[in-house]
């Protein structure tokens, strides 16, 4: 028996004895900001069916728009001293206006397209929203009646699309395209 079936069936064993479910959800942070688990998580959850709940979909609320260059640095916004989620300013102030341009064809507002975009995603099951006031949550609610063009979340796709990562881009550079489409299957 390979190393690797004892582990799963070990796992399993363990499972089993505590009465524990199997691994079917994970919980992650995901937005067209920050785009990291789909170099791995994000095909793990599609491959094998596995649910995902995107918490802060809107990046501590720099997606809802509401944020300018002029308002950045003031000290009663969130963002001027909370930067737990690091990302590039300057591409998501180019993404909030992609996103407004988007939601005035809709009649939708920017967070309804951003947490649409997510919806949109196959692997993910849920959208968990940080409303801090009631017309905040309505609006976040609202985006699940928003449904978006392919056109839309394929362009949305290519401006926000992250880097390759290790070791992920030297495969492509020296995989052939028979053992690419071997690995695929």
């Amino acid at each position: 028996m390979s190393k690797q079936l004892r582990r799963s069936s070990a796992a399993l064993e363990l499972q089993r004895a505590h009465g524990w479910a199997p691994f079917t959800h994970g919980q992650m942070h995901y937005s067209l900001l920050i785009r990291d688990i789909e170099s791995d998580l994000l095909q793990v959850h599609e491959r094998y069916g596995l649910g995902l709940t995107v918490w802060s979909p809107l990046v501590s609320g720099f997606l809802s728009g509401k944020y300018t260059h002029e308002n950045m640095a003031d000290k009663d916004n969130r963002m001027s001293g909370f930067d737990i989620m690091p990302f590039d300013k300057e591409a998501g102030f180019r993404l909030v206006d992609r996103l407004r341009n988007i939601a005035g064809r809709h009649k939708a507002s920017v967070a309804q397209v951003a947490i649409a975009w997510l919806l949109a995603k196959k692997a993910v099951s849920s959208v968990i929203v940080g409303a801090s006031k009631p017309h905040q949550l309505d609006d976040n609610l609202a985006a699940a009646n928003l449904v978006l063009g392919v056109d839309e979340v394929t362009a949305l796709n290519e401006m926000t699309k992250p880097a390759p990562v290790y070791p992920n881009w030297f495969s492509e550079l020296v995989l052939d395209p028979q053992v690419k489409a071997a690995l695929v299957k």
